[in-house]
């Protein structure tokens, strides 16, 4: 057995509930609490240096295989024209033949534009090549790609190598589908050694085409005990029948109601205030989505489907709706981002008892003055945009993510951004950030009873923290002393 002290741990049962030491038995899970140091005999004592100790960090929204990837691979976050894209470029060695690049935001860079095939073509002429949007929703490809990839329809002679809806995510497919096994696992390795430096014991991960390929589904869950951290899977499709045959108590991720603000491809209920000619796309039917959504309550599994616009996540609540309405259960089918909503639409959230899994660095990147939001939506709109506070106050279940590789896996970040939305209303508390982050992730994957708290039965899953969160002036720089997962200490 091992003994933990030296520290201040914030168990999360409840804001002032602080122990001192705890122990852990032999089978990873947490056999006694204790409000002073305890004398105990024959254990191993394990001093973690005055730490302040919290449950380990739950990222409840990540594309861990992309992330994981990408880290590998070329990321255009600070280039600042197209010459220094295309130095990155030439600089980026392939993985399994392919070259992959991301984070690229065409309104960083000097021309604010995309790259064309023709400039793609000269640095790598034989290589496959995708370079994402910062947001993933549109994409660029290389005539090698293009000429390899089996399009539904075909290409136009004009084409210029720029994708989005429908295509960007054929491509991105095709790239992510053909790796090896062994480029796959190196991917969700790094993914997991990123998480655990970054104080997470637990990270939801989407794998799926969002039709019916679960990819490499089934490569993964046969080596879930491989990684240092534990992967809690999607499978990111449609086809229920294949959830069942998987053994999965879940179904969906990313399968989009709709696309992007960036991309002027989030569906509003009203027109973009810069591009009025447009309210963005609602990807598929009502008829689709409800009838989807109630054969997958029907055999008990819970949805997760990405909305962004307030059309969007109308559409994907209505069915949430008339499921409940038909047969409630508590499923607690998931909104993914949620990212535009009105009072109307928070009150029926909190009545049809669904879960919110929203990111706060969104907030942090795209809000403000003259940021992303306001130039798409205007300033009253804005406003209701990453409504934290309003959906915690309503008892709606708030969960915290990344999605990452868009945003850093990082939950010290998301803490941070959860307590500073720039609209003060919309802000939560340190202790009610955190818990978005470790209790309520916890309860969304039906996992409450195995961590997402520090208390006596439960997984030795915490982070040992330089600051006390629920004081600091800078929660995103706090340091990390260490994490520990069932019970083992990872220092860093």
């Amino acid at each position: 057995m091992k003994l933990f002290y030296n520290a201040q741990f914030h168990t999360l049962r409840e804001e002032d509930d602080i122990i001192f030491a705890l122990l852990v038995d032999d089978k990873e899970y947490i056999k006694e609490t204790y409000t002073q140091i305890p004398k105990i005999d024959n254990v191993e004592k394990i001093d973690l240096n005055n730490s302040f100790v919290y449950p380990g960090f739950i990222d409840t929204h990540t594309h861990s295989f992309e992330g994981g990837l990408y880290s590998l691979s070329a990321n255009l976050e600070n280039a600042v024209n197209l010459d220094q894209v295309f130095e990155i470029l030439s600089q980026t060695k392939p993985v399994s033949g392919k070259i992959f690049a991301f984070h690229f935001d065409e309104n960083n860079v000097r021309e604010k534009r995309f790259p064309i095939i023709a400039e793609l073509d000269k640095i790598f002429p034989d290589t496959p090549l995708i370079l994402r949007r910062v947001d993933g929703h549109s994409c660029v490809i290389n005539s090698k790609a293009a000429k390899m990839i089996d399009w539904e329809n075909s290409l136009p002679s004009d084409f210029n190598g720029y994708l989005f809806k429908r295509a960007n995510g054929k491509a991105s497919n095709w790239f992510h589908k053909n790796l090896t096994d062994d480029a796959i696992l190196q991917a969700y390795h790094q993914a997991a050694n990123i998480a655990l430096q970054n104080g997470h014991t637990v990270v939801h991960t989407m794998i799926g085409d969002t039709y019916s390929d679960i990819k490499h589904y089934n490569l993964i869950k046969e080596s879930l005990h491989l990684f240092p951290i534990e992967f809690i899977l999607y499978p990111q499709i449609t086809d229920v029948d294949i959830a069942l045959e998987i053994g999965s108590p879940r179904i969906g991720g990313c399968v989009l109601a709709d696309g992007s603000f960036g991309s002027h491809t989030a569906a509003l209920l009203k027109p973009y205030s810069d591009k009025p000619e447009t309210s963005g796309i609602l990807y598929r039917s009502n008829n689709l989505w409800q009838n989807f959504i109630r054969e997958a309550h029907k055999n008990n599994l819970q949805v997760a489907i990405h909305c962004i616009g307030d059309a969007a996540i109308s559409q994907i609540l209505n069915c949430y709706e008339t499921v409940q309405q038909e047969d409630p259960k508590d499923l607690k089918h998931m909104l993914i981002h949620n990212e535009l909503t009105s009072d109307e639409m928070l009150d029926r959230m909190a009545k049809a008892n669904v879960s919110a899994v929203m990111q706060p660095m969104f907030d942090r990147l795209w809000a403000g003055k003259n940021g992303l939001y306001e130039t798409r939506l205007g300033m009253k709109r804005t406003s209701h945009t990453n409504r934290l506070a309003s959906i915690y106050k309503r008892g709606i279940l708030l969960t915290g993510g990344s999605d990452w590789y868009i945003t850093d896996l990082n939950a010290l970040k998301g803490i941070d951004a959860a307590t500073r939305i720039h609209n003060e209303k919309e802000q939560l508390t340190p202790y009610q950030a955190i818990e978005i982050y470790t209790k309520n992730a916890a309860i969304l994957s039906g996992d409450g009873n195995r961590f997402g708290t520090i208390e006596k039965g439960k997984l030795a899953n915490f982070v040992c923290l330089d600051e006390e969160i629920l004081k600091s002036r800078s929660i995103k720089d706090i340091k990390i002393n260490s994490v520990i997962v069932n019970g083992k200490q990872n220092l860093f």
